[in-house]
């Protein structure tokens, strides 16, 4: 997970919230969040709901989320999505 790996972050953050260490949790989550994974904002967002994470890290997040994916933006990955050769990340990752 230290190395990069999104769905690392993620999952860490699952294991983290189940053994009742929502501030780390929150922490995984934002750096998933911020690598463009939609769970880890959705986690974020059901954390805050919750009374466990702040508006600001919720906001943090969500900018975070949303730079990472207008970055991943090109016309010639858009060009591979219409014509299916790019395929959608799995949610299967983390049985969380």
């Amino acid at each position: 997970a230290m190395q990069g790996s999104v769905e690392s972050r993620y999952c860490l953050g699952c294991v983290e919230e189940e053994n009742g260490n929502v501030d780390r949790a929150v922490r995984h989550f934002l750096i998933s969040a911020k690598l463009g994974l939609k769970q880890s904002l959705d986690k974020i967002k059901d954390l805050f709901s919750d009374g466990h994470a702040t508006r600001a890290q919720y906001a943090e997040g969500l900018q975070g989320y949303q730079d990472a994916v207008e970055e991943m933006k090109s016309p010639a990955r858009d060009e591979a999505a219409a014509l299916g050769v790019l395929s959608r990340p799995s949610n299967a990752f983390c049985k969380r």
